[in-house]
């Protein structure tokens, strides 16, 4: 008898240990399940792909497509660029179930605060114990990007062609996306954009101006042309904006001389207002000569102010630019 309860109480023990054993492992499993395969790790994993401004490891994790725009901002400094100002990242499940989990990331972006919420799904299990997630399938939204009187922008540290003085860009969020622009012929103060939801609309629209080489060539240009014109020897300068009608006659030679320059007043205009062009300015002119009474011949100094109007268009490449006056 004393034998047979030393027989049960070691299978006691047993049974018990084995219990212990398997609560163990479920715990174990559940751990597992939560920290390193739950949803929440595959959000991190997006996160740091993110900051490490590896695109490629973003894309694959956020199981996105990439829609029809430019993909010129998906990887490389232009996305690490996005994610400088991205902190205080901290992740948590709103809600789970059996065939759905919705995640919610709280950050930080240039020292506001945000949130994003990222939908996921049990994709397959490992090892019959594990599951392995995936975010349901989404597209990348689109940040569109307009400098009328440009044909390229700095985004984020890189360089891309306009078409028409804008495009489209694939974007991932969140984060931040900065333009600036400077080339010989135009400049713009540097504007930046959040993304922090990928269903929302986003601009980024930048102000072009006109550089100081700019206003300098189309200055140096105009003194020329005018300075051309005072040099003819006549009343009416050939293909110039000023002339002077007098009906008696003229002895020796006239003198014009440019008392009052246009100012150069360079602007966006065109019907989409995409297109450098000249706003006409105001001049003044003098002219000066000895005219002959045509009834007693007496001659007479002539010096007068003749206003005029400068009217030219404007032509601007990357580095050049070129005034053609109009009549």
């Amino acid at each position: 008898m004393e034998q047979t309860d030393r027989v049960l109480k070691a299978v006691g023990a047993w049974l018990f240990l084995i219990v212990l054993s398997v609560a163990a492992a479920a715990v174990t499993i559940a751990l597992v399940n939560k920290y390193q395969y739950g949803p929440e790790t595959d959000v991190k994993a997006y996160f740091d792909a993110l900051q490490a401004g590896d695109g490629a490891a973003a894309l694959g994790a956020l199981n996105a497509e990439v829609p029809d725009s430019n993909a010129a901002l998906l990887d490389g400094e232009p996305l690490e660029a996005a994610a400088e100002k991205l902190d205080d990242v901290e992740i948590s499940t709103v809600s789970s179930t059996s065939d759905q989990a919705v995640v919610r990331a709280d950050y930080t972006l240039d020292g506001q605060e945000h949130s994003s919420e990222f939908t996921l799904h049990p994709a397959d299990t490992q090892w019959g114990f594990f599951t392995v997630w995936d975010f349901d399938r989404t597209t990348l939204p689109t940040m569109h990007v307009t400098m009328p009187g440009s044909t390229a922008v700095d985004i984020n540290g890189e360089s891309v062609a306009l078409t028409d003085s804008a495009r489209d860009f694939a974007v991932f969020y969140p984060g931040i996306y900065t333009g600036s622009y400077t080339s010989p012929m135009v400049t713009a103060e540097p504007e930046q954009t959040l993304v922090t939801d990928p269903d929302a609309e986003t601009d980024l629209t930048l102000d072009a101006r006109p550089s100081d080489e700019l206003k300098s060539q189309v200055s140096e240009q105009t003194k020329t042309y005018l300075d051309t014109c005072a040099e003819q020897d006549t009343l009416y300068p050939a293909s110039c904006p000023f002339s002077y009608e007098f009906s008696g006659r003229v002895q020796d030679n006239v003198k014009w001389s440019i008392t009052e320059y246009p100012t150069t007043d360079i602007r966006l205009s065109g019907p989409n207002a995409d297109k450098w062009g000249l706003m006409d300015s105001p001049g003044t002119a003098k002219i000066e000569f000895t005219s002959v009474n045509l009834m007693d011949g007496k001659t007479s100094k002539v010096s007068e102010e003749v206003p005029f109007t400068f009217k030219a268009t404007l032509d601007v490449t990357e580095d050049e630019a070129t005034v053609t006056p109009r009549h």
